[in-house]
């Protein structure tokens, strides 16, 4: 996987002296026109979310879960016309990786490879089970899709293996609940982060990983960037600014990409 344009910027990014910065958009969302504007606009993001557009998005919370039905039930948008509207941005500098549950990319055949035509680069299911992820991540490296494993911070250790092992990204969950939720990174979260990335790296010590799941300030981002953390995945609030202008969603993330500077010592 060492030519996946997603590993290759993670490996860079860091290299520079600090952590990628990653947007979620919602394939679709608000109108078509408006998620090909705003996303051209997210200049300062380094990588590029994209989620596909589910029925039942049931591990999100009512941001995003709103948007989902807004794409669907408003905008007649699936998986289908989610990947082409994607595969227009094809030309975007910043790699991208689409999140979607499992029973929609069941549902699409030739999935993967449709997103391999359509410009993506990695893959991430959080829902699907350890066997048909093992499957799905064959697969899926088959074709040079990243695949992005789903870990919770108090994960067992099993659990952590697992993921370690069929994964080429890990995405560990910060809060506890869905999306939308506020992480405590500053208090005992951030401990528990630290530890899992320990955990981590003693599996796999050049595994990446990125944070996601109630992040929200620039705070917390400047306290996973103390952490050593590879990429901090921002969504709720992405998705909140998108409906209030261009500027807007701009001048936050610029606030948040300042934030993602190493301090000193981190990559000693």
């Amino acid at each position: 996987m060492e030519s996946n344009p997603l590993l290759a910027t993670l490996r860079c990014v860091r290299q520079s002296g600090r952590m990628a910065l990653c947007g979620y958009f919602l394939a679709g969302f608000p109108t078509p026109d408006d998620f090909y504007r705003m996303v051209r606009a997210a200049v300062g993001l380094d990588v590029i979310e994209f989620g596909v557009p589910a029925d039942d998005p049931a591990l999100d919370g009512e941001v995003i879960a709103k948007a989902h039905r807004v794409v669907t039930a408003q905008r007649g948008i699936h998986a289908e016309p989610a990947l082409a509207l994607i595969g227009g941005l094809r030309d975007l500098p910043q790699p991208r990786f689409v999140m979607t549950y499992a029973a929609v990319g069941r549902s699409l055949d030739g999935f993967l490879r449709l997103c391999v035509e359509n410009g993506v680069h990695g893959v991430l299911a959080p829902d699907i089970d350890p066997e048909e992820g093992a499957f799905v991540a064959s697969r899926a490296r088959a074709l040079g899709l990243a695949t992005i494993t789903l870990l919770d911070a108090r994960a067992d250790d099993e659990t952590l293996r697992t993921c370690v092992e069929l994964g080429d990204l890990i995405y560990l969950k910060a809060a506890l609940g869905p999306t939308g939720e506020k992480a405590d990174i500053e208090g005992e979260l951030g401990r528990m982060i630290a530890e899992m990335l320990r955990r981590i790296r003693d599996i796999k010590p050049d595994m990446p990983v990125g944070v996601g799941i109630g992040l929200q300030r620039p705070e917390q981002i400047a306290a996973l960037a103390v952490l050593g953390v590879d990429m901090a995945i921002v969504g709720t609030k992405i998705v909140e600014h998108l409906q209030t202008g261009k500027d807007a969603l701009v001048a936050y993330i610029e606030s948040l990409r300042a934030a993602t500077v190493f301090p000193p010592g981190v990559l000693s």
